[in-house]
Order: C-alpha cells, then sequence, then structure tokens
C-alpha cells in the first residue's frame, strides 16, 4: 500500500536519498551481524518494551506463570541484548522448574551483564539443587567476591548458601578418630 506524503516524510526507512539508503543499508547490517536487536532495528519504544515486563512481573507474582512466559519470550525475541528480559525468562522457567532453559536464560544474562548478581545465585541454586556443587560454588564464589561490603542480597543468598553447604558436610563427614598412641 503506497504511503501518503506525510507518512513517506515520517518514515526514516522510505526516504530515496543516499544518505537515508546508506543509514538503511548500516542499519540492517548491524542486524544482521547480531549487533542490534529486532527492536532497535524497528524502533520499539524502550519504555513500552519495560512496561510489558513490568506486566509480565504482576503475572507472575500472582501466579499465571503460563502468561508471564510468554510475555518474556517474545521480549527476549524482540531485544535479545536486554539482558534484563533474559533474567526475567530464566526465572519464569526457573520457577516452572524447567531449569535447563533456566540457566541457558541465566548464563545469556551472564553474558550480557558479567555482574548480575541475581541471575549468577539463581543459576548457582539450580546448580546445587542439581549436585552440580562446582559450578554452584563458581557462581557462589563470584557474587560473593562482587558484593565485598555484603550489602547485595543475592550475595548475602550466597554467602547463606556457602555456609548451610559447609554445615551438612561437616554433618555428612564421620568425625576423625583420635590417633593412638603406642
Amino acid at each position: 500500500m503506497p504511503l501518503d506524503a506525510e507518512s513517506k516524510g515520517q518514515s526514516k526507512l522510505v526516504d530515496p536519498t543516499p544518505q537515508r539508503k546508506k543509514y538503511v543499508t548500516d542499519l540492517l547490517f548491524r542486524f544482521f551481524s547480531n549487533q542490534i536487536s529486532y527492536a532497535q532495528l524497528a524502533g520499539l519504544n524502550q519504555k513500552e518494551l519495560f512496561q510489558l515486563a513490568e506486566t509480565g512481573h504482576i503475572k507472575l507474582k500472582h501466579g499465571r506463570i503460563d502468561e508471564a512466559k510468554q510475555i518474556f519470550e517474545a521480549l527476549v525475541k524482540l531485544d535479545h541484548k536486554n539482558p534484563f528480559y533474559h533474567a526475567c525468562l530464566g526465572g519464569t522457567y526457573q520457577k516452572m522448574q524447567q531449569y535447563v532453559k533456566a540457566v541457558y536464560e541465566y548464563s545469556e544474562t551472564l553474558n550480557l551483564k558479567k555482574n548480575d548478581l541475581p541471575s549468577r545465585v539463581n543459576r548457582g541454586e539450580i546448580y546445587l539443587k542439581h549436585k552440580n556443587f562446582k559450578k554452584a560454588a563458581e557462581d557462589f564464589r563470584a557474587a560473593i567476591l562482587a558484593d565485598p561490603a555484603g550489602k547485595d542480597i543475592y550475595a548475602n543468598r550466597a554467602r547463606s548458601l556457602v555456609i548451610a553447604i559447609k554445615r551438612n558436610l561437616q554433618k555428612a563427614r564421620p568425625p576423625k578418630k583420635p590417633l593412638a598412641s603406642g
């Protein structure tokens, strides 16, 4: 359907000038080389996307997990470069006990935002639950080291889990026998 003169003037993509063609070509190149997301390519309003994420949080909080999952999956597809959306989807999968998907999303979050403590600790908890103690310890250690002052609630949760693990390991070990003297 042809655009009227006003719509053409508003569209960045329809203008046939060489500068606009270069702009569109560069934009498409950045999209196809995974430098920008679909949301950035299409010029979607970030504020509206965050409002949608808030809606997903409310649905998740009130037990409407499937609806929240649909929202966060859509947000990740629209803006795969946003670590917040991956973290939300990871939390949703974790709540649904889809742990492989949750670990994947938390890992994506950490690829985009290295010190995302909630994702690191949540991923560590999943590793711990599945007895992958080495990876759990790595995540908990990284979270604790990222917060030396002990102010972050997620780093403190990691500290508590490490203490609980140590106590359980100490209880599980048989007591040491005293050395017999000759």
